[in-house]
Parts: C-alpha cells; sequence; structure tokens
C-alpha cells in the first residue's frame, strides 16, 4: 500500500494534548486510545501514483492492487504526484464517483466542500453501502453530512424511509460539571444531546415538530436491547463515546430496509473506557473490505476560519 509522507499532529483525548501519527492510509497511533492489533486505525482513502501504464490498466480493468478494500476512496496521481482523478474501489475496479448536491427546503442546497466531503457524499448516497462511519476533527463536517443526508431522505416528498432514530450515548463533554437529572419525558430528557438536528434544522421548534409527527425518533442506547429498527435511517452520533460491546449492539439493531450512519472522532473522547476500548476502531477494523459497509476521515475545518483556530489553541499543527 502506498504511503504518503508522514505528519504529525497533536490532539486531545481525555481532557489532554496528546500527539498522533498519521499515514495516509491509516491513523497509526493517538497517545491515550489504545488501538490494537498493530495501531492502525484504517481511514477509507488511499492514494496511488500510477504509471502511465498502470493508470491505463486502472480505466481498462486489468489494474490489480491486493492491499485496496471494497468502498475504500481513492485520490489517483500521476508519476509527477499531480491529482488526476478520484473514484472508488469496488468489485468492478476502479468507479468514478455518482453523488449529487442535497437540496431541502430546510437548509438550501448543500454542495461537499473538500475532496474528502465529496467521498462522504458519495457514499452516503450509495444505497448498497448500508453501513457508512465517518470520521475526523472539529468543524470536519462528519456531523453536517451525516445529519443533512439523513433529513433530507426523510423530508423530500416521497420519503426513502420512515423515521431518523437518533442515538447517542448521552455524557457530558469531559471537565464540565453536570447538570444533574433532567425533568420531563424521555424526547425531553434526550433533546439537550440532539441540538446539531435542531442547528442543521434551523430551530428547536421545527425539531419538535418532526419528533411529535415521529420522523425523527430519540433512542437510548441503554434501552435498545433486543430492538430491531426497520425502514429507519439509524444515525450514531459521537460515536467515540462508545465501547465495541456497544457499537455490536447498534450494528446488530440494523433490520430490513434499514442503514446506520456513525460520526465521531477518536480524538474527543469523554470518558477513559472509550479512549481504551474504542467502538470507532472496532467498526472500521471489522467492516473495512466488507461491501455493505464504507469509512471516510474528514480532515479540514470547515466551519468557519475562527472555528479552525481552535487547532492553535490545543497546539495542533498542520
Amino acid at each position: 500500500m502506498l504511503l504518503s509522507s508522514l505528519w504529525l499532529g497533536l490532539c486531545r483525548v481525555w481532557g489532554e494534548v496528546y500527539s498522533s501519527v498519521y499515514l495516509f492510509g491509516g491513523i497509526k497511533s493517538v497517545k491515550g486510545v489504545s488501538f490494537p492489533k498493530g495501531g492502525i486505525l484504517y481511514t477509507g482513502i488511499q492514494e496511488l501514483i500510477l504509471t502511465d501504464d498502470l493508470m491505463a490498466n486502472l480505466y481498462n480493468g486489468s489494474y490489480v492492487n491486493n492491499e485496496l478494500f471494497l468502498n475504500q476512496y481513492l485520490i489517483i496521481k500521476d508519476s509527477s504526484g499531480n491529482v488526476v482523478d478520484t473514484g472508488r474501489w469496488t468489485e468492478k475496479g476502479f468507479t468514478k464517483l455518482k453523488y449529487k448536491p442535497i437540496n431541502n427546503d430546510y437548509f438550501g442546497k448543500i454542495s461537499p466542500r473538500n475532496q474528502e466531503q465529496t467521498f462522504a457524499f458519495d457514499a452516503l448516497e450509495n444505497d448498497s453501502i448500508t453501513g457508512v462511519l465517518l470520521t475526523g476533527g472539529f468543524g470536519s463536517g462528519k456531523t453536517m453530512c451525516s445529519l443533512v443526508y439523513a433529513i433530507d431522505q426523510i423530508t423530500r416528498q416521497t420519503p426513502k424511509y420512515d423515521r431518523i432514530v437518533y442515538l447517542r450515548n448521552n455524557y457530558d463533554v469531559f471537565n464540565t460539571i453536570s447538570v444533574g437529572a433532567l425533568p420531563g419525558n424521555l424526547n425531553e430528557k434526550l433533546a439537550p444531546y440532539a441540538m446539531s438536528l435542531a442547528d442543521i434544522l434551523g430551530s428547536v421548534t421545527q425539531l419538535n415538530l418532526l419528533i411529535s409527527t415521529e420522523k425523527i425518533v430519540l433512542d437510548h442506547i441503554g434501552f435498545i436491547r433486543g430492538r430491531s429498527f426497520k425502514n429507519s435511517l439509524v444515525l450514531l452520533s459521537e460515536a467515540q463515546n462508545t465501547s465495541r460491546e456497544i457499537m455490536a449492539l447498534i450494528v446488530a439493531r440494523i433490520g430490513t430496509g434499514s442503514r446506520l450512519i456513525v460520526e465521531g472522532d477518536v480524538r474527543q473522547c469523554d470518558k477513559e473506557v472509550f479512549a481504551k476500548n474504542s467502538g470507532i476502531y472496532y467498526l472500521a477494523e471489522s467492516l473495512r473490505g466488507d461491501p455493505e459497509f464504507a469509512m471516510i476521515t474528514l480532515k479540514k475545518n470547515e466551519r468557519s476560519r475562527f472555528a479552525s483556530l481552535s487547532d492553535k489553541i490545543l497546539g495542533i499543527e498542520e
């Protein structure tokens, strides 16, 4: 597998700033997060530098590379290092991307802002990929891409799914003081953890409307054992706060006509147990190469220039 040059970054896990080592095809280590089996976190993206002959083989279907995984996204470069194409590796070989912008009354027209987001749109819009995992740092768009796609699917004129089942392991941000037990029914208790949905929809009122019509269902992970989600988009948010066992439990809930979208960042764990037993790692490690699974790691902070300055506060350097 071809590797681009090593780059070093700093990341925050379990309340501290930690060094991490990245390879283009995988995250080698994040101090404070335990990656077993050699310590490589699959990224879902691979760079290929090809000669003219290999490039021709890629396009005529005769290119062979046994180190690529099904649904791995490819950045193709010529021998001079220039990007000439992008696509996805499938059972038929190199496949062009087939995505389109999302246009919805709630948020208007949304298009990917960078190459990795383009890969995310392609995976999300491909119904043959049952499970999509998006990872990335602050402001990279993993939540935005997931929610924009999911909300469009349930609110369009001919909805593809009956509902969004929104799951999140409800831990407060580390080193913050809990407000204590929340009043109200289950929806009212879970609503503070679902405000990213309100941000995309434009208001809490719009979120409450979709909850009242059961287009959006807020579920507590602790109650889902034995459940079967059918004709649903199951959206697991802040998945860095899941263990291997919790992730397996959620995957096992996906029933007929449903898909699973997972988003999170292993560098933002809010409890030490999840840094030592990462559900994201085991999902990526176990399902990479499966025809029903794709993973994309988003890199660039697209929220705003000012939001990207958070990296400087943490000492992260490109």
